[in-house]
């Protein structure tokens, strides 16, 4: 376990993820060199988003720490980012034992056609629920029920993949490939009910797309000027109260530019992970077509960073940090200070802006619902998380009564029940285990009877379905000939 440990803390996700594509590369028949050449464009894409989300988080951060200590509030949990509950799962046996574990149970479940995404490929994310099983462990004194919620989440992970994979497809253009990052896909749920209820009053005729800014106002509907507009509204924010002093100008101005070079830029980087997903996508199409793979449908799991600089997913994101700063403080039981995790807003839109279909007021709606849920079990989850990362040294012990969370990993509703029910008292527990296996099995039964009905609810096209019964019937028809 320390082996595995010491592997990840030396290569990082730019080396792993590579490797790990190109390890699903050669096992799907990809010819060697177009595999090296694959992996190499996928490692060189996420350094580029980790330099770009770099840049972007040091140059924000000072001003969104800025704008949140001018509105003067008190609220005693410190949203300190994700990585803390990465260290958290990572330091701890549970995290470790997970990998290989979780990757074993994962080739089950698709061998076995139970989902038909294939997660091996982003493990690099298991922390997202990983963290929930740790905690549980932590505070149940049991390595079993850790590991036994590790597994339940996973389950219920990939049912949420299947669910919205169709839709990223449709939406975001990359074939075959899924997010099964939970702070990307754990929002699919109230992103469906939002479309519905926009469908049924007519708010869906509101179409405010990139796209459609980009007709109706041409330079200023462009992403690089709404970057430009959104990174000096929340800088001058931040500097209210000294706009009379050039320095800060200076700082509003480089933020400005900074924003609007982030939806500049990121389009290319993008286009460095097509040109990495682009082998295994051609040789999983042309060994479909020809009844070498039997398989109807198959989503590749894939690091979220993909789909995070999507024009309309990174502006809406960007315009929910002010926005959710007004939240925290006005919003009844929340005790979550957001910080650190508010530059990564984007990621937590990405299932939300497919099902949606891009349409910014439909997110932006359901992007306030969604994170506001997400203060709320942050709160509520708070105490736990912070003996969590003191027993791991994420927060030294003279933090005092101040208590830490990660509004990104925190925002999970689906693994906060998971975590109430594995640790009510008693035997009661194992009741709440029960009810919590029972569920999910009635929702998975129930979506693999209507699978199309609910791709179609969460986004999907009766477009991208003609054209996977085309591939599968060419497939057939290969096949026995």
């Amino acid at each position: 376990m320390e082996t595995i440990k010491l592997i990840l803390d030396l290569f990082g996700a730019s080396i792993f993820v590579p490797i790990i594509v190109f390890i699903l590369s050669l096992v799907m028949r990809v010819p060697p060199g177009q595999a090296l050449k694959g992996a190499i464009y996928m490692g060189i894409g996420l350094t580029a988003f980790n330099v770009l989300l770099g840049a972007l988080t040091g140059q924000m951060g000072p001003i969104i720490t800025e704008m949140v200590n001018n509105t003067g509030v008190n609220l005693p949990v410190l949203d300190i980012g994700w990585p803390a509950a990465s260290v958290i799962v990572y330091a701890n046996y549970i995290g470790l034992f997970f990998i290989p574990f979780g990757l074993a149970v994962d080739l089950l479940l698709y061998v076995t056609k139970w989902t038909d995404t294939f997660h091996p490929t982003d493990i690099w994310n298991y922390y997202f629920f990983v963290f929930w099983a740790a905690i549980i462990q932590l505070q149940t004194g049991s390595f079993a029920l850790g590991i036994v919620a590790g597994v339940l989440l996973n389950l219920i992970l990939l049912l949420l993949a299947d669910w919205v994979a169709p839709a990223m497809e449709c939406y975001y253009g990359y074939q075959g490939v899924v997010s099964t990052c939970y702070c990307s896909v754990s929002c699919v749920p109230i992103a469906v009910l939002i479309r519905w209820v926009f469908k049924k009053t007519g708010l869906n005729k509101i179409q405010l797309s990139p796209s459609m800014l980009r007709d109706k106002f041409g330079f200023w509907g462009e992403p690089v000027t709404m970057g430009l507009i959104i990174g000096l509204a929340v800088s001058v924010v931040a500097k209210i109260s000294g706009l009379g002093v050039l320095d800060n100008w200076a700082i509003i101005l480089k933020t400005a530019i900074m924003v609007g070079a982030m939806m500049a830029i990121y389009p290319a980087v993008s286009g460095l992970f097509v040109k990495g997903l682009i082998p295994i996508t051609q040789t999983l199409n042309a060994r479909m077509r020809s009844g070498q793979i039997k398989r109807k449908q198959m989503n590749i799991a894939i690091d979220p960073a993909v789909f995070f600089g999507e024009e309309a997913n990174i502006a809406t994101g960007l315009v929910l940090i002010p926005v959710m700063i007004l939240f925290a403080i006005f919003l009844p039981g929340n005790t979550v200070l957001p910080l650190a995790d508010l530059p990564a807003l984007p990621f937590m839109m990405i299932g939300i802006t497919c099902v949606v279909g891009g349409n910014a007021l439909a997110g932006i709606v359901t992007g306030i619902l969604w994170i506001s849920i997400g203060f709320l079990m942050n709160s509520e989850v708070a105490p736990v998380f912070t003996d969590a990362a003191i027993a791991v040294g994420a927060v030294d012990e003279s933090a005092g009564d101040s208590m830490v969370s990660s509004l990104i990993v925190g925002n999970n509703p689906i693994a906060w029940v998971v975590y109430k029910m594995f640790t009510l008292p008693g035997t009661l527990k194992y009741v709440g285990i029960a009810v919590c296996f029972a569920v999910y099995l009635v929702v998975y039964f129930l979506f693999r009877k209507n699978k199309k009905a609910w791709q179609l609810a969460a986004g999907g096209t009766e477009e991208y379905f003609a054209e996977k019964e085309a591939i599968w019937n060419a497939a057939q028809a290969n096949a026995n000939a």
